[in-house]
């Protein structure tokens, strides 16, 4: 190794007994509550389940010629290691709050003052009486990656690449890395099996001429699955990234870990169905498949979108199911073959359909197909793709530019659409869907395939500018 540069694995005690400072460079400290919630909650899990290390991440310092280690990264984590502390009224690291470590912005005084009674609060209904033992493993059991530098440009190279000025893992691939390290119970082999299936999603090639693999894990959890979740619950669907990861996260359940809660109560029952249904190793009576023709065996058939999460092994299987259903229904041929012809006629095929705003409505009008498979399975989805149709691309006529910010709200709106659909329990449920796409529409723009078919479905259509649209073309007139 680089004589400039020493690495090596650090408990927090030894951590905190460096010569650390904060340079005037430093940012401000601003870790919000969740980011300590975070944090709290891991050093709890891995406290609870007798681990004899947590790796709390990694700190580079700038080593300079008098002994002082300039904090160049892990200032958030350190500070707040120091308010925990504080909270649970360790000596250690006093001096270093009270004489070395000098927080002189206001941010970082007041993030300060709202962390630390943050903190209060969370020891005293988490941690109770058992204070000195958790202290004793936040210290001797907890560590970071010391990193030592001592010329101040090398530091902030590795800054960067620490913190993805380079080429970063993409937000589900982190999800990868948690599921596994949750799968202690599971076999050497069964880690391998998910990591390989994970792994094939994302080099998948679409047909056997394709030279160019598509990463299907990338499209289906940051569009269909997150986006559908967050629909499905009644809030606007923004893009996935790291801050939205904690939406795959759930509960871990093994012999080492009891649950936490009365209502994860619901998590175990699903863990333990599916631990007898995979037990019997044969198909269970009256149980309902989505395909009418088709059983995949990779497809799990209790597992539903918007379904708790269990931790580990159930998880990938989640993942897997839907990376499977997502093929049958949008890349494979042979099912819903007039879905599919429709689909390349209406939402792929007409001039326009590779704007940015007409691939936001595609994404949108697949992640209902799904729910509604989800829901009803192939039947659902041969009654209700044009109605679907109908409540999606009204919009894409209505605007004369369609944004992602605004397709992420329109679920919402007063449609309802994802809502309506989750909360179905039979196409009597969904009569509402029918009755929202038949309202009128004001054109503002002109795409003839699309127009032409909502005029076959008998939608009313009108225009209030003859400039933008002309629907006399259409055989229709332009006033209401």
């Amino acid at each position: 190794m680089d004589n400039n540069i020493n690495a090596e694995i650090k408990k927090v005690e030894n951590i905190l007994s460096d010569n650390l400072n904060i340079p005037n460079y430093q940012r401000p400290y601003r870790w919000t509550e969740r980011n300590v919630l975070q944090l709290l909650e891991d050093i709890k899990q891995s406290w609870k389940a007798g681990k004899n290390s947590y790796r709390i991440g990694s700190v580079i310092l700038n080593n300079e010629d008098n002994g002082t280690l300039n904090i160049v990264d892990g200032q958030q984590r350190i500070t707040t290691i120091l308010l925990v502390l504080q909270a649970l009224g360790s000596e250690v690291g006093k001096s270093l709050r009270e004489e070395k470590l000098q927080y002189s912005h206001k941010v970082s005084l007041n993030t300060i003052i709202t962390n630390h009674r943050f903190i209060e609060n969370w020891i005293n209904e988490n941690i109770g009486d058992e204070k000195d033992n958790f202290t004793k493993y936040l210290l001797q059991y907890c560590e970071f990656v010391e990193i030592q530098v001592k010329d101040l440009s090398e530091a902030f190279q590795m800054f960067d690449s620490q913190n993805g000025r380079g080429k970063e893992l993409e937000a589900y691939n982190l999800l990868k890395a948690y599921h596994i390290r949750a799968m202690e119970t599971n076999t050497f082999d069964e880690k391998i099996v998910c990591d390989r299936n994970w792994e094939s999603a994302t080099r998948y090639l679409k047909t056997k001429e394709t030279k160019t693999p598509t990463d299907l894990l990338m499209q289906l959890i940051n569009e269909q699955l997150y986006r559908t979740r967050q629909w499905s619950k009644k809030e606007i669907a923004g893009a996935f990234n790291k801050k939205q990861i904690d939406e795959f996260k759930g509960i871990t359940i093994c012999k080492n870990q009891s649950i936490d809660y009365p209502y994860q109560n619901k998590e175990l029952l699903q863990f333990i169905v599916q631990s007898y249904f995979n037990s019997l190793g044969v198909s269970v009576n009256g149980m309902k498949s989505r395909f009418q023709k088709i059983q995949p065996e990779n497809i799990n058939p209790f597992t539903l979108i918007n379904q708790h999460i269990v931790n580990g092994k159930d998880f990938f299987e989640y993942i897997e199911t839907y990376v499977e259903i997502y093929k049958q229904l949008f890349i494979t041929e042979g099912e819903l073959p007039e879905f599919k012809t429709f689909v390349k006629k209406y939402c792929i095929g007409y001039g326009g359909a590779n704007r940015d705003g007409d691939k936001y409505l595609f994404e949108l009008y697949k992640s209902l197909i799904l729910l509604m498979f989800d829901k009803f399975g192939e039947e659902g989805v041969e009654k209700y793709y044009e109605v679907l149709y109908l409540l999606v691309y009204r919009f894409r006529l209505e605007r004369e530019q369609v944004k992602y910010a605004a397709v992420a709200a329109y679920p919402l709106s007063n449609l309802q659409l994802f809502h309506i659909i989750e909360n179905a329990r039979s196409f009597v449920d969904l009569t509402e869907l029918e009755r929202k796409a038949y309202w009128k529409v004001d054109c503002k723009k002109d795409i003839e395939p699309i127009i032409r078919f909502f005029i076959s479905k008998g939608v009313k259509l009108f225009s209030q500018n003859t400039q933008k649209v002309d629907l006399t073309k259409y055989g229709l007139t332009n006033g209401n």
